[in-house]
C-alpha cells in the first residue's frame, strides 16, 4: 500500500457533522470541505488523491482564512451539507470532514440572516492527516498449465495433411527411453490421426520410425497383443539394432489405430532407425532425431 501525508490546518467541530462558523457579512453557504491548505501545490496533490474515491473535489482559495479549502459540495441547504459530511465519513478515509458556513472564492456581501440552529464550535489544532490510496486488488493468479495439457492444446490446434506424397512430423508423439511404448502424453496426437483415418476413409498411410543413432541396444517392447499402450506395466526387454527399435515403435502406433477401428490394410510401416537424422547424434537438438512420420500414400 502506499500511504501519502499531506499535512494541513482544519477546522472541525466536536459534533458530527461538524459545522465551522460563518465568518460574518456572507449569506448562508454550506460548503462540505475535507481539507484545507496554505499551499496551492499540496491542494491540487489532495485533489488528486481525493478522486480514487468516486468524489469530485475542488481547489479554492478562501480568502478569509488565507488557506486553499478542498470541498465537493456548495449548498444553502445546511440539512443536504450535514448529510454529505456524514456520507464522506463513513465512506471515505476523509474522516476529518466538516461543514464550512461562508464563501469559498470571493467575498459575497450580504448581510447573513442569524443562524436558527445554535451549534457549538470547537476549534482544533493542525495535525496531520494521511491519505491512504486505495490500489486495485492484485489479479488473480493463474494457476501453470501442466505439460500435458499444453500438448492437449496444441494438437487441437494442428490440421493433418491429407494430399499424397506429403509427409507430416507427429510433433507430440514420445516414447520412454529405449521402449517401443508411447507415453501417456503422447494419446492426444495418435487420437488425433484416429479421427483423421476416420474422416478419410478413403485414406492410405505409411508410418515412419527413426532413431537417434543406429547403435544396437536394450529394446522395451510391450507382450504380443497387450493394449497396454502407454504404460510399462508388463512390458519385456529385449536386445536389437536401431532399426528394430524404430520399427517396433511405427509398429505402435499402427496397432493403436487398427484396435480403434482403423484398417490395417490401410497402413504400412518403414523402419529407418538413425539413417535419417535432423542432427547430429551429439547436438543439443538430438532427441528431435527420435520421431514418427506420416506419408499420405493416397486419399482417393
Amino acid at each position: 500500500m502506499k500511504t501519502l501525508s499531506l499535512a494541513f490546518l482544519i477546522s472541525t467541530t466536536c459534533l458530527a457533522p461538524a459545522v465551522a462558523q460563518n465568518e460574518g457579512g456572507e449569506p448562508d453557504n454550506y460548503v462540505v470541505v475535507i481539507g484545507a491548505f496554505s499551499s496551492q501545490n499540496n491542494a491540487s496533490r489532495f485533489v488528486s488523491q481525493a478522486k480514487k474515491y468516486n468524489i469530485k473535489p475542488i481547489s479554492e482559495l478562501n480568502k478569509i482564512r488565507g488557506l486553499y479549502y478542498v470541498y465537493i459540495m456548495q449548498t444553502p441547504d445546511k440539512s443536504s451539507a450535514v448529510s454529505e459530511v456524514m456520507r464522506v465519513r463513513g465512506a471515505t478515509p476523509f474522516a476529518d470532514a466538516w461543514v464550512y458556513n461562508g464563501s469559498v472564492g470571493e467575498v459575497l456581501t450580504k448581510t447573513p440572516e442569524p443562524e436558527s440552529v445554535v451549534v457549538k464550535v470547537v476549534e482544533k489544532p493542525a495535525e496531520e492527516v494521511k491519505i491512504v490510496a486505495v490500489e486495485p486488488p492484485p489479479a488473480p493468479v493463474v494457476p501453470e498449465k501442466s505439460e500435458e495439457e499444453k500438448i492437449k492444446e496444441a494438437v487441437e490446434k494442428k490440421t493433418m495433411i491429407i494430399k499424397k506424397g506429403d509427409t507430416e512430423t507427429l510433433d507430440y508423439i514420445f516414447f520412454y527411453r529405449d521402449a517401443a511404448v508411447l507415453r501417456p502424453e503422447s494419446k492426444y496426437e495418435v487420437d488425433r490421426l484416429v479421427q483423421i483415418m476416420k474422416s478419410h476413409p478413403n485414406e492410405k498411410i505409411r508410418i515412419h520410425g527413426h532413431t537417434n543413432g543406429n547403435d544396437k541396444g536394450k529394446i522395451i517392447k510391450m507382450k504380443p497383443k497387450s493394449a497396454e499402450f502407454f504404460s510399462l506395466d508388463g512390458t519385456v526387454e529385449d536386445y536389437g539394432s536401431a532399426e528394430k527399435l524404430s520399427e517396433l515403435r511405427a509398429a505402435a502406433i499402427r496397432d493403436y489405430l487398427i484396435t480403434n477401428g482403423i484398417s490395417s490394410k490401410r497402413m504400412s510401416i518403414k523402419a529407418w532407425g538413425g539413417k535419417k537424422p535432423l542432427f547430429a547424434v551429439d547436438d543439443d537438438k538430438a532427441e528431435a532425431n527420435v520421431r514418427v512420420e506420416i506419408e499420405v500414400l493416397s486419399n482417393q
